[in-house]
């Protein structure tokens, strides 16, 4: 056999086997959600919950790229019907029955349904059901504990609220959540389903710590938005008045670093972007935050605010 079409069979056994995969891969997330279904029923069944249930219109995987997606979902909740839908979550470094250590998700366009626009009054109805949230999520644990992560949501183009964190001390909680992870699904969903599984959780986080962080605001006209909507509605002031309250009130905070009320009265007048920042000198730990310690050593504004490194921008 000549060597070109023994490459040729090679490549087609590969893809072949490419296509095999993924589609197995396709058929997993299917089942999950089968067997996520099949638990709402059974919850609704004994009264413990509405009927909620969850469909899509298509799964696709990339086993190469560790990609998954789901289009179309779409959540009922009983006899109101269609409460919520999304156009797609994206889910990248998702591995089974392991918990990669790098990851990220992505979803579009989640939107509220008729049946959700109906409990509304109207004016607020009109309002929603021109909203679509998006959010991005990323994470990276390393080798030394340290785990990396961020999020963001927007809502159209309008708004938006980032974060980014950057813990120490992480290995208990992440060497437990590979464990999970690494269980069978049905084992899991016991697991998880039982009630003492988020004190199991919040002791792994307390052995963690804090480093440093960002917190980022940023309007493009959508705050201004929900405020004339509200006067419209006779529930708060005008949007002059709420500004002039809020800049009386900066004023007034005696305690607020100088820095700091300039920054909140320049987004006060012009609300585009306010970011702060956070750091330590040494990684905060979770179980000091709990106890109530840090209370005790940083009790006013100032010291939270050298304590923390505190700085706050805007626009």
């Amino acid at each position: 056999m000549k060597k070109s079409v023994i490459a040729l069979v090679v490549v087609a056994a590969a893809a072949g086997g490419l296509f095999y995969a993924n589609m197995k891969a396709e058929d997993a997330i299917k089942q999950q959600i089968t067997q996520a279904n099949e638990s709402y029923r059974e919850l609704a069944a004994n009264d413990e919950m509405p009927l909620i249930a969850i469909s899509y219109d298509d799964v696709s995987a990339n086993i190469l790229t560790s990609t998954y997606s789901i289009q179309g979902l779409d959540l009922t909740v009983g006899e109101m019907g269609s409460v919520v839908t999304i156009d797609k979550i994206t889910a990248t470094g998702v591995n089974p029955k392991k918990l990669a250590d790098k990851g990220s998700m992505q979803m579009t366009g989640l939107k509220a349904a008729p049946a959700a626009l109906q409990m509304l009054p109207p004016h607020a109805s009109a309002f929603v059901q021109g909203l679509e949230l998006h959010g991005d999520y990323d994470y990276e644990y390393q080798n030394d504990g340290t785990l990396l992560f961020k999020q963001t949501t927007s809502v159209n183009d309008e708004f938006s609220l980032g974060y980014s964190f950057t813990l120490a001390q992480m290995q208990q909680l992440w060497q437990y959540a590979k464990d999970v992870s690494a269980m069978p699904a049905e084992e899991q969903q016991a697991l998880t389903s039982n009630p003492d599984y988020p004190q199991l959780m919040l002791e792994k986080l307390m052995t963690g710590a804090l480093n440093k962080g960002e917190v980022v605001i940023t309007n493009n006209g959508f705050i201004e938005r929900l405020i004339e909507l509200a006067s419209s509605q006779g529930q708060s002031p005008d949007l002059e008045t709420i500004r002039g309250m809020a800049l009386m009130n900066v004023s007034a905070a005696e305690q607020l670093p100088q820095p700091f009320k300039e920054s909140l009265i320049a987004f006060i007048n012009k609300p585009e972007k306010l970011t702060l920042n956070f750091s330590f000198d040494q990684p905060l730990p979770f179980a000091q935050l709990q106890n109530g310690e840090l209370a005790e050593q940083v009790s006013t504004p100032e010291a939270m605010i050298e304590f923390a490194n505190l700085k706050l921008t805007a626009n």
